[in-house]
């Protein structure tokens, strides 16, 4: 009985899961094991999900909350390199192929749903600025459940929306240039 009703409210929702996941991780797999830890989660704690109430905040804040404890454990760790199939130019080809600090973007990250330059400046801002991003923007919550989902007062939830957007309009002036969204004697406000 609670596995159905589980799966009944979790099918409508598993898309949008999937694709935050791999929005936020920015790898295939590390979204799947998002996701995959963020379902068994959500089945364990389903009875203390209150029925009649919003389902889908109530996932997500899962979701949230899994990614941030993945994300802190993973700072904490020293990155892993494995030396057997290093090429004898290893070094050299690095600093020939020079990657951006945050490493490279999934090529069928959000499904080919964005430009690169605006994929390249949502991956750029601050994890705090991007979750609040993606949440309000692309996955269309209020900001009543983003603050329940990332656990963080109203204020600061329009606060962080307001200062990613303004980092992405600075960000992205010269795409808008030059995709004719603004004109050319138009500036960006500081």
């Amino acid at each position: 009985m609670q596995q159905s009703e589980f799966s009944k409210l979790l099918r409508p929702h598993m898309t949008a899961l999937k694709s935050t996941a791999l929005r936020m991780t920015r790898s295939r797999l590390d979204a799947e094991d998002l996701y995959q830890e963020t379902i068994f989660k959500a089945f364990k704690a389903f009875a203390q999900f209150k029925p009649n109430t919003n389902f889908r905040a109530w996932i997500f804040r899962i979701l949230i909350n899994s990614y941030i404890t993945v994300y802190r454990k993973k700072i904490r760790q020293p990155q892993k390199v494995s030396y057997d199939n290093l090429d004898e130019y290893f070094l050299f080809q690095k600093a020939r192929h020079k990657t951006s600090l945050q490493g490279t973007i999934d090529e069928d990250f959000g499904n080919n749903q964005f430009e690169d330059d605006i994929l390249i400046a949502l991956n750029n801002l601050p994890n705090p600025f991007k979750l609040v991003v993606l949440l309000s923007d692309v996955e269309g919550f209020s900001y009543n459940e983003i603050s329940s989902i990332v656990n963080i007062p109203l204020g600061t939830v329009m606060s962080r929306l307001y200062r990613a957007r303004r980092l992405l309009q600075r960000t992205l002036w010269g795409y808008a240039q030059k995709n004719g969204y603004i004109n050319n004697t138009t500036r960006p406000k500081n």
